[in-house]
């Protein structure tokens, strides 16, 4: 009896201790998505969904400090970007110790847009692409990472 309570209880931590350090690797996740705000113009939103405490760096960072976020949409298929990718969160800018610069970064989310017309039909539309990215928290820094994405206008 006392070996099934010490199993049970050892399948219990290790089960808790697997999960915390599983989401502790994710602390930044993406989502993305499409609308259509006329017949044949449209708006694909990428979302940093960021936990508490983490951050994600700007879209422009200097030589001295850490890499990117990049958002690629290069691949994508049946549709034409009419504008540049542009974020709607506006980005803390504070000065970085540990980079000795001036950094821009995000905290709990970050959402950014980018406007395209279609250039067939709608059931044709692939968004297809990437995100590097990388994030710190205060005691340490996620290995620059890269996301690949691939969906369906609905």
């Amino acid at each position: 009896m006392k070996t099934r309570r010490f199993t049970l209880l050892l399948v219990m931590l290790l089960a808790v201790f697997c999960g915390t350090t599983a989401m502790a690797q994710n602390p930044i996740r993406w989502r993305c998505s499409a609308r259509m705000v006329s017949s044949t113009e449209g708006e694909l939103t990428v979302r940093a969904i960021i936990d508490k405490g983490w951050h994600l760096y700007g879209m422009q960072m200097p030589k001295s400090g850490p890499k990117p976020t990049v958002i690629n949409f290069s691949e994508s298929k049946g549709v034409k970007f009419t504008t540049p990718l542009y974020s709607k969160t506006k980005p803390i800018k504070k000065f970085d110790q540990v980079f000795a610069s001036k950094l821009q970064y995000w905290e709990k989310e970050a959402v950014f847009v980018r406007k395209f017309t279609l250039t067939g039909n709608k059931s044709d539309v692939l968004f297809k692409g990437s995100i590097t990215f990388m994030g710190c928290d205060d005691e340490t820094c996620l290995v620059p990472k890269t996301e690949n994405f691939t969906f369906k206008l609905k």
